[in-house]
């Protein structure tokens, strides 16, 4: 219980050691945000009691889905979270007690209080939200936790997959996977007997992350693949090896994928597009989020490879070329998407899109291109650390430059415009790269020295 006791005083002494007023507000805003939900189910709840298109078991369920998902979420995106390895394991201690002082040391986090404080206002106005409901959604919370704490344990340590305690798991999962079969811990209870099953299915699931944790072996190790073949694409590796960048683009592109998705479900049931009414969806047509992500800051994602060209050639050609390597996965993925929606669902706007798309590449590419050597950025922490990873001045020039070719939806005349950004586009690039080595001790300055 010492050892417990003392793993939680250093854990919260931990969450505010550093940028202690961002944090707070963080926190804060969390605070407000559960506020905000829990009102949001209770209203819901009385609706539904008051004899609304939902019933009340219904909206429960959607309140332990919500939960479920969540915190398993939560887990993985936008940023994957490591599991929390309080005590190594050279440590002289047994497994079970390092087990039993880790998983109350891991639910004691920021997000879990704010999770908590949510039941716990919903609970206070609700009625409808009584106490077994309660015990019921918090055993649904633990179950999301131990979900997500053994898919960590998967994808950071490598498995004896024959051994013992990996078969005894299995065992004890399939035995939890039985009893969610036949009663979902998501469905509200209709009494305290389907508690005490929900109970047993959860003490299983327990068992088996135990025995998991026990066949893991050592870390996995990051392995960064090297190769000689001329075959073999460099723009391939550095969008898999650069986690930084990969997370933001897979961001960006899942944003894009969601909002193509929805107009063409609207487009589906209703015969309109959702761009017919807010003429500002067409920006994420293009491939503006990738740039505005990413590659306005190209040197500051991907600055080793900066190093290296500056290191060996360093002519304004191979800066130039180097600029577009990184850009060419992501380019090919976003260009994809968007061909599939035009295939499927826009017939009617493929000329415009395809020729918005190519110019929007040909204007943004130099333009990011001139920005990443104008203003780079050290790129630092995940996506969460609400940190700037571009420029602010050049993304919402980059944005402008796209509303501008969206123009010739007023009028085909003024397609004109394209060539006309292109080369201005083109040409400050140029004068840029002209200047190169006037602007790389800037950029040795920013991205090297800075973590000296």
């Amino acid at each position: 219980m010492d050892l417990i006791l003392f793993s939680l005083r250093a854990r919260l002494n931990g969450f505010f050691r550093q940028n202690k007023l961002q944090r707070v507000l963080l926190l804060g805003g969390g605070i407000v945000l559960s506020g905000f939900y829990g009102w949001l189910f209770s209203y819901l709840l009385e609706q539904a009691q008051n004899g609304g298109d939902t019933s009340v078991t219904e909206v429960i369920r959607y309140i332990n889905l919500f939960v479920l998902g969540i915190t398993i979420i939560r887990g993985f995106f936008p940023a994957y979270v490591p599991k929390l390895d309080l005590i190594p394991r050279l440590y002289p201690i047994k497994p079970l007690k390092r087990f039993w002082v880790e998983l109350p040391v891991e639910l004691f986090s920021p997000f879990n209080f704010v999770l908590v404080n949510f039941l716990f206002l919903l609970f206070i106005l609700s009625p409808s939200y009584t106490f077994m409901y309660l015990l019921q959604t918090i055993m649904v919370m633990l179950t999301a936790h131990i979900t997500k704490r053994s898919l960590q344990v998967l994808v950071e340590r490598k498995m004896r997959w024959l051994h013992l305690n990996f078969i005894s798991g299995a065992v004890l999962g399939a035995a939890f996977v039985a009893l969610q079969a036949r009663l979902p811990m998501y469905n509200p209870a209709q009494g305290w007997m389907e508690l005490v099953v929900h109970l047993a299915s959860l003490g299983a699931f327990l068992g088996a992350n135990y025995f998991l944790e026990l066949a893991a072996m050592e870390p996995k190790r990051k392995v960064v693949n090297y190769s000689h073949n001329k075959h073999r694409s460099l723009s391939w590796r550095l969008f898999k090896n650069s986690k930084q960048a990969r997370q933001l683009l897979l961001f960006g592109l899942g944003l894009k994928l969601i909002i193509l998705a929805a107009d063409a479900a609207v487009f589906t049931t209703k015969g309109i597009h959702i761009y017919d009414k807010n003429l500002t969806i067409w920006i994420f047509f293009g491939p503006a989020i990738i740039y505005s992500y990413v590659f306005n800051n190209v040197w500051g994602f991907y600055k080793n490879l900066w190093l290296t060209v500056e290191r060996t050639t360093a002519s304004a050609k191979d800066f130039f070329k180097s600029s577009l390597i990184p850009l060419r996965v992501p380019l090919l993925i976003d260009a994809f998407l968007l061909a599939a929606y035009i295939a499927f669902f826009n017939h009617d706007d493929a000329v415009f899109l395809v020729l918005m798309y190519a110019a929007s590449v040909l204007v943004l590419t130099p333009l990011g291109i001139l920005a990443s050597f104008v203003s780079p950025k050290v790129v630092k922490g995940s996506m969460m650390s609400f940190s700037a990873k571009t420029s602010y001045l050049y993304n919402m020039l980059s944005l402008l430059l796209v509303g501008l070719l969206l123009l010739p939806l007023l009028h085909p005349l003024l397609y004109i415009l394209y060539p006309v950004l292109i080369a201005v586009s083109v040409f400050a690039m140029v004068a840029v790269l002209r200047e190169s080595r006037r602007y790389k001790y800037d950029l040795f300055g920013k991205l090297f020295k800075v973590e000296a």
